[in-house]
């Protein structure tokens, strides 16, 4: 998180202008207010360009160092006997080069990532419904998920390391799990430690 969030501060510096004290206060208004500082950006109708934004955040980062691969995870999606997703607040290609990394893509139908939901914000405002970009954990961004998956919030299990992420997926009916602690938090359904514990918490998955 302290890569993304120096990556993040520099865009702010490099593409924006400001200076690195305002790039600091900046980016942490966006992020506390919009959830995900690059939807503040769009939605206040910053200059932004998403593939250099991305580019700049992301593309930045040593992923061999930060993610190696993980054989036990594998073994424990591909014994996990439904489909499987990825819901992301970051882009695609992101998204895919870690999977990649850890050794995990091959385990998921699909990717629902950021630019997924730009995508359907534009198609909404050529609609004329608005196009206001969304993220976790709204409310919109789950259904949105749901529907793309065409999974039933009630069969769906969604985890994440994210609190305000998990509340959100329990108000949108959703069943949680918290990854990362031990303790449980508002509207976790199950919390664990490492997503490699998920067997342990919840046996009638592979039921």
């Amino acid at each position: 998180f302290a890569d993304v969030r120096a990556n993040i501060e520099g865009y702010f510096t490099r593409v924006l202008g400001l200076t690195p004290e305002d790039a600091a206060k900046e980016s942490g208004r966006l992020y506390r207010e919009y959830g995900l500082t690059v939807v503040g950006l769009i939605n206040e109708n910053y200059d932004v360009d998403l593939a250099d934004w991305h580019k700049q955040v992301h593309g930045a980062l040593n992923y061999e160092a930060l993610l190696p691969k993980n054989p036990p995870l594998r073994e424990l999606l591909d014994s996990l006997p439904m489909p499987k997703y990825i819901f992301t607040n970051a882009d695609r290609e992101h998204a895919k080069v870690c999977l990649e990394h850890i050794g995990i893509k091959e385990c998921f139908e699909d990717i629902i990532s950021f630019d997924c939901i730009v995508e359907e914000a534009k198609a909404s405002d050529d609609a004329g419904n608005g196009g206001k970009v969304f993220c976790k954990p709204e409310l919109k961004a789950f259904e949105y998920a749901l529907k793309r998956a065409n999974a039933d919030a009630e069969a769906t299990m969604f985890l994440d390391d994210s609190v305000p992420n998990i509340m959100g997926a329990k108000a949108a009916g959703l069943q949680t799990v918290l990854v990362g602690k031990k303790e449980l938090c508002e509207g976790a359904d199950h919390a664990i430690e490492n997503f490699v514990h998920l067997k342990e918490a919840a046996p009638y998955l592979w039921q």
